[in-house]
C-alpha cells in the first residue's frame, strides 16, 4: 500500500454485487488497495462464469501487486455459497459427530471433498471450519454449524476438517475466535455479550482454538462479540487484549487473523467502517473484511491509507500483517499445493459421503434450525 505495493499487501478484502467484476473493484485491485475478494451466492451463476470471474480477479491485480486470494463460506448445512449441481451439498457440520470412533475420519473426508470442489473452480480459501462450541441452545446463529457441544469434540472434528481442506489445496479459516457458541444474539443484527468467567472461557470456548493453533491451522476469524472477562471495553475483533495478548502471546498463534465482516451491525452501528478497519488492524487483525457496499469499502480504503501515511506504528503493524497474509499467498502459489481436479465436482464418492451423512443426520430426527439471519444464508 501507498508506495510499497511490491511487499505490502492491503489488509482489506471485499465482496461485491453481481456476477461480473465491477469496474471500481478492478481499479482497487490494480492499485493494490484491495488484497482479496470474498464470493457469495449472489456472485455465482455457472461453473464457467465462476472460473472466468476468478481469473479476472487475479489478472486485475497486475504483476506489481501481491496475488489477491479468493475466499468463500462453504461449511455445509445452512452456510453454503455453491448450492447448485454439480456441487455436492453436505448436511451441517454436526452430522460428522454421529459416527463414534470414525468421527474425525468423516470430518476430514468432508473437509477434503468440499475443498476439492472449491479448488476445481479457482477458490483459494474456505471460511471454515466452525470451531465454536454449541453451548447455548438459544443461540440464533451457531447451533448445528458447530461440530459439537463438547469442546474436545469441536476441537478434534474441526482440526480434522481443516486437515482435509489443506490436503486438497484450500486454506481453512477457523471461526469465530474466541467463541460464538454461548451467545443468545446475532452479531449481524446487534452486539452479543458472553458473560462467562475467564476460567469457563478457557475451559470451553478457547479450547478448540488453542488446539487448532497448536495443530498449525493457517488462519482464524474473529467474533464480533463482547467478553467482559477478557476485555470490558471492546468486542473481540477490535480488542488488542484478546487478539494480541491472548491469541498471539498466550496461545502462541502464528497464523493469519481475519476479521468477520465489519459491516455487520455489531460493529457498523458503533463505528464508521473506516474507523473499524483501522481499529481491527491495530488490535491484531491481519485481514479485514468489508463485504457489502462500495461506499463503505471506499471509506475503509481511504481511512487505512491515511493511517498508513500518518502513523509509523500503524505502518509497522501493516508490515507484520502482510508477512502473515503473505504466507497464505505463498502457499497458494507453491508447488506443494495440489493441482485442481475438475472432475472432483459432484464426484460419486462425494455424493456417497454426503448421502451417508444426511442419512445419519436425518435418523436423529433433527433438522437444521431455520436460518434466523439473512446474512448467514447468503452473506
Amino acid at each position: 500500500m501507498n508506495g510499497s505495493k511490491e511487499t505490502i499487501a492491503s489488509p482489506l478484502w471485499v465482496g461485491f454485487e453481481g456476477k461480473s467484476l465491477p469496474a471500481e473493484l478492478s481499479r482497487w485491485l490494480a492499485r493494490g488497495e484491495v488484497g482479496g475478494v470474498v464470493l457469495y451466492s449472489r456472485n455465482i451463476e455457472s461453473l464457467a462464469q465462476v472460473r472466468t470471474l476468478c481469473r479476472e480477479i487475479r489478472s486485475s491485480a497486475g504483476r506489481r501487486n501481491p496475488l489477491p486470494l479468493i475466499a468463500v463460506d462453504q461449511e455445509g448445512g445452512r452456510v453454503e455459497r455453491f448450492k447448485d449441481p454439480p456441487f455436492t451439498r453436505f448436511p451441517p457440520a454436526r452430522a460428522c459427530s454421529l459416527f463414534c470412533c470414525r468421527n474425525e475420519t468423516v470430518a476430514e473426508a468432508v473437509g477434503a471433498a468440499i475443498a476439492a470442489e472449491l479448488r476445481a473452480v479457482g477458490i483459494d480459501m474456505n471460511f471454515a471450519p466452525v470451531l465454536d462450541v454449541d453451548s447455548n441452545p438459544r443461540n440464533p446463529v451457531i447451533g448445528d454449524r458447530a461440530f459439537s457441544d463438547d469442546p474436545n469434540g469441536a476441537a478434534g472434528l474441526g482440526i480434522a476438517f481443516a486437515k482435509g481442506s489443506l490436503s486438497r489445496g484450500v486454506l481453512p479459516v477457523g471461526k469465530h475466535f474466541p467463541g460464538h457458541g454461548d451467545t443468545s444474539a446475532d452479531s449481524h443484527k446487534e452486539l452479543p455479550v458472553v458473560r462467562a468467567g475467564r476460567q469457563t472461557l478457557l475451559r470451553r470456548e478457547l479450547l478448540p482454538f488453542r488446539r487448532a493453533a497448536r495443530a498449525g491451522i493457517p488462519a482464524l476469524m474473529t467474533a464480533h462479540v463482547m467478553y467482559p472477562a477478557l476485555d470490558r471495553a471492546l468486542p473481540a475483533t477490535l480488542s488488542r487484549k484478546i487478539l494480541h495478548d491472548l491469541l498471539r502471546e498466550r496461545m502462541r498463534f502464528r497464523g493469519a487473523v481475519f476479521s468477520d465482516a465489519l459491516e455487520m451491525k455489531a460493529i457498523a452501528d458503533r463505528y464508521g467502517l473506516g474507523e473499524a478497519a483501522v481499529l481491527a488492524v491495530a488490535a491484531g487483525c491481519d485481514v479485514v473484511l468489508v463485504c457489502r457496499g462500495e461506499s463503505a469499502q471506499a471509506e475503509a480504503i481511504d481511512r487505512l491509507a491515511r493511517e498508513t501515511r500518518d502513523r509509523a506504528t500503524f505502518r509497522r503493524r501493516l508490515a507484520a500483517a502482510a508477512v502473515r497474509s503473505g504466507r497464505l499467498r505463498e502457499w497458494a502459489a507453491s508447488k506443494e499445493r495440489c493441482r485442481p481436479a475438475p472432475r472432483a465436482l459432484g464426484a460419486a464418492r462425494h455424493r456417497q459421503l454426503a448421502s451417508l451423512l444426511r442419512e445419519a443426520w436425518e435418523s436423529t430426527g433433527r433438522t437444521s434450525q431455520a436460518d434466523k439471519s439473512g446474512n448467514i444464508g447468503e452473506g
